[in-house]
């Protein structure tokens, strides 16, 4: 039986201010611990993404604790916990970085130790920032350069399967003299498949300096400065929509989804890639741990199709990428997937080649998700208003 469980699985950080709940059973707690440890989520360097960490003392038995958050100023009274009469308990040690910078995503890891130092057990709470701020700043240090050039094989091999099976369902979903829009497109998906395609694709991103550098190596692509949501685009004006990794970078997947199905002609296509917020590791952890540190909205297999019939939508196709059985199954610490960890290496293709595949057979548990579906007639909203420029010929 675990002896610290988690009962917030997420907190909102955006006022900096959050509450989280644990709970404890130790039937002989002395000397052991319990440290609320915060970093930038998948990006642990410390002191530079390292928020800081406040620990304590935990009672004998059965015992539900709340926590409080407050970093609008960072030190050691910005984490307390809430005493039965609503008072405040501070931290018996601290540890902050009064110089630390957000990230859209913050992981908060409730850390149980014991007597000896060593850690028994560690619990995950996701702490998202959507904060547009935050986001600028983020997206300024991390994506300085662009590129996809992964140096361990097996994001290689997951972008790699992700082309393959794209490039035929675009082939055969995506009829000739179609207008596709690319939202949110980056590089776009369609110029890393092929260099020409059958239709005409409007590929969208607010990155001005990426789509220049895009637009010299793809001029049939028409590439536009526009945000993916709301769309700067008139209603019904594609047959076809393309939201890769998208959704989960939103603070509102539904409004995205509400925007795709306005500027889609009634029967157009949508194709939507995302990942699994309850891919099989998280599912066994127990933690709704986001898998880039940037995903503010990660949504689940069900989530995904429940949110496209509620939008308008109809499902005609969905499947997934990468089954994570290969596990720290019998360990106290986070669930992580062994080919993305210490078995990230090249004699390990094969198995990762075998397990991609085996997303398709329980796409529920996969780690990435393809949904393809096609918008219902649905009386249009009024257009969002939104901002496009188009880049010079």
């Amino acid at each position: 039986m675990a002896r610290i469980q988690a009962l917030t699985s997420r907190v909102d950080l955006a006022s900096r201010k959050a509450v989280l709940r644990f709970r404890s059973r130790l039937r002989r707690p002395e000397g052991w611990t319990l440290a609320v440890d915060l970093y930038s989520h998948l990006r642990e360097s410390h002191p530079e993404t390292h928020l800081g960490y406040w620990v304590f003392t935990l009672p004998p038995g059965d015992v539900h604790h709340t926590i409080r958050l407050d970093f609008t100023t960072i030190g050691p009274e910005s984490v307390w916990r809430e005493t039965s009469s609503g008072g405040r308990e501070p931290a018996a040690d601290s540890w902050s970085n009064p110089a630390y910078r957000f990230d859209p995503v913050v992981g908060i890891q409730l850390v149980l130790r014991d007597p000896r130092g060593s850690v028994r057990e560690n619990r995950f709470v996701t702490a998202t920032v959507a904060d547009a701020d935050v986001l600028r700043s983020y997206y300024g240090r991390v994506h300085a350069s662009h590129g996809y050039t992964p140096s361990e094989p097996f994001l290689f091999e997951l972008h790699a399967a992700m082309l393959r099976r794209l490039d035929a369902i675009f082939r055969t979903r995506i009829p000739q003299g179609s207008r596709v829009l690319d939202a949110g497109c980056g590089r776009s998906l369609f110029t890393e498949i092929r260099e020409h395609w059958p239709f005409m694709i409007v590929a969208a991103d607010v990155d001005h300096d990426l789509l220049r550098e895009r637009q010299a190596g793809f001029p049939d692509v028409h590439w536009a400065v526009a945000p993916a949501s709301p769309l700067a685009f008139v209603d019904r004006s594609f047959d076809a929509v393309f939201a890769g990794e998208l959704i989960e970078h939103l603070a509102d997947p539904r409004e995205a989804l509400a925007e795709f199905r306005r500027v889609l002609r009634p029967g157009g296509l949508l194709v939507l890639t995302t990942p699994n917020r309850r891919r099989l590791a998280n599912v066994v952890d127990g933690s709704e741990r986001p898998y880039s540190p940037d995903h503010l909205s990660e949504l689940s297999y069900d989530e995904v199709g429940a949110l496209l019939r509620e939008e308008g939508f109809d499902t005609i196709e969905s499947t997934g990428l990468h089954l994570e059985l290969l596990l720290n199954w019998f360990s106290a610490q986070p669930k992580l997937d062994r080919l993305q960890r210490k078995w990230n290496r090249r004699w390990a293709v094969p198995l990762m080649r075998l397990l991609l595949r085996a997303g398709a057979l329980a796409p529920r548990y996969a780690l990435d998700l393809i949904f393809v579906a096609r918008s219902r007639f649905v009386a249009a909203p009024a257009a969002a208003e939104g901002t496009i420029s188009r880049l010079p010929s």
